[in-house]
């Protein structure tokens, strides 16, 4: 589930803990931040801190950003499992904002500190970083030994894969689509759109009985790259944006300033939320659950946000291609990935931990809270409300997913990038300025080695 808003102030306090850990005298296993400082005995010791007991047990620390508490409890009661089918591993967890990993995570593993396993985004800007300086463990042999290959769909292992070695498990598929208000749309009298002329017109009925067409915000300034990853998709393509991720091709061409145009054309013709700059992503929500607006872009991650407040009276459809000779097709991916340490001092123990997170018996638990794991399963036999069996059906679409640009790219660009999108939304750059500024940055990041 996504929450990007970054917090300077809990960012500090992470990495205070994150250098007290290293200086303390703590026992082994104390590095994590948020831990107690009272784990860890004579007989029990942290892959990363130490060489492995010859006996007693072993701690497998973890750094997750299940902050959610349904999504949460999940992971616990997996973690109880393994611990009861292992009773000579334990597992740690920490669980924290997923900027607050990305910022803290890499000088965490440095010092040799960090944790076993954590959470961390797929793309080259991030977990090929870490694979390239050693930071992150080669799994393949793993991967090889469990049957990972086989198991997960090979789309997935090809997004934790660099330079043939893989260094992950993808945890979540995720989509972005269109959520939609049944009753509006039947007021409307309007129908799930199969081409974007449709789109558009749902969207001038609705403005034209006082509604806002699409809740749309960017305060917190990461919505905006999903509209960004939506409108390259359904205006330029998959096979264009992969060649730009390959490194054949740039962003700062015609057809991608013209996505970007496209997508504004919203904002001008007035079917959007006013002012979205100055509009939250919680509120912007909330606006769609009251009734104001028709329809809302965003990822599968809200299903159970959507249901919970609007009961069955929410669907869900993939935006149809701006460009007709283009299949339907969403931006989606892996949410993230679970990603062993390169100083992992327990890797055997930690990697038996990560292969059990995703075996075809804890599919059930993962599904019926919302959360679409990398394991196929027949949802129908399944205790889950009736969108997340739509939104699992449009994720295996036969046409596959696009990208979700932003987590494969490089801080530095999606920095550039959210700036950019803003003053876009402002009408005060149009989108060829826009996709001048991403490729310059992405340049000068591919030169300086960090994609």
């Amino acid at each position: 589930m996504r929450n990007k808003s970054l917090k300077i102030v809990s960012v500090c306090v992470l990495v205070l803990l994150i250098l007290s850990a290293c200086s303390a005298k703590a026992p082994a296993g104390s590095g994590n931040a948020g831990d107690d400082g009272a784990s860890g005995t004579a007989n029990e010791t942290s892959g990363n801190a130490g060489n492995k007991p010859s006996g007693g047990t072993v701690t497998v620390t973890m750094w997750d950003n299940f902050t959610d508490p349904a999504t949460s409890k999940v992971l616990d009661g997996i973690v109880a499992k393994f611990e009861e089918q292992n009773p000579g591993i334990k597992v740690k967890r920490t669980k924290m904002k997923n900027d607050d990993i990305r910022t803290t995570i890499k000088p965490a593993l440095t010092s040799g500190k960090g944790p076993d396993i954590f959470n961390y985004d797929a793309g080259p800007g991030y977990l090929g970083v870490l694979a390239k300086s050693g930071l992150a463990l080669d799994l393949s042999e793993y991967a090889d030994n469990y049957g990972w290959r086989e198991r997960f769909p090979a789309w997935v292992n090809e997004r934790v894969t660099f330079d043939g070695k893989m260094y992950g498990i993808g945890n979540e598929i995720e989509l972005i689509g269109v959520y939609y208000n049944k009753k509006i749309f039947q007021e409307l009298g309007v129908q799930v759109p199969t081409t974007y002329e449709q789109f558009l017109e749902i969207a001038r009925k609705a403005k034209e009985k006082g509604l806002t067409a699409i809740s749309f915000d960017d305060k917190d300034q990461w919505p905006a790259f999903h509209l960004e990853s939506v409108f390259y998709t359904a205006v330029a393509g998959k096979d264009k944006i992969t060649e730009v991720l390959e490194k054949k091709a740039s962003f700062d061409q015609p057809i991608f300033a013209e996505a970007l145009d496209t997508f504004y054309q919203l904002i001008k013709d007035g079917y959007v939320s006013p002012n979205p700059l100055s509009v939250s992503y919680d509120d912007g929500n909330k606006e769609f659950y009251s009734g104001k607006a028709a329809m809302r872009i965003t990822g599968t991650w809200m299903v159970g946000g959507m249901v919970e407040n609007m009961k069955d009276n929410v669907g869900f459809f993939i935006l149809p291609s701006v460009k007709p000779e283009l299949p339907l097709t969403a931006p989606g991916g892996i949410g993230g990935a679970m990603v062993v340490s390169g100083k992992t001092k327990v890797p055997e123990e930690t990697v038996k931990f990560l292969d059990f997170m995703f075996k075809e018996e804890n599919a059930k638990n993962w599904y019926e809270n919302s959360k679409i794991p990398p394991l196929e399963i027949d949802v129908a036999t399944l205790n889950v409300n009736p969108l997340f069996k739509e939104v699992v059906a449009m994720a295996n679409t036969s046409a596959g997913l696009s990208y979700n640009i932003d987590v494969l790219m490089p801080q530095k660009v999606n920095s550039i990038t959210q700036n950019a999108m803003q003053e876009l939304i402002a009408g005060k750059k149009t989108g060829a300025e826009v996709v001048k500024l991403k490729q310059q940055a992405l340049e000068e990041e591919i030169a300086a080695g960090n994609y």
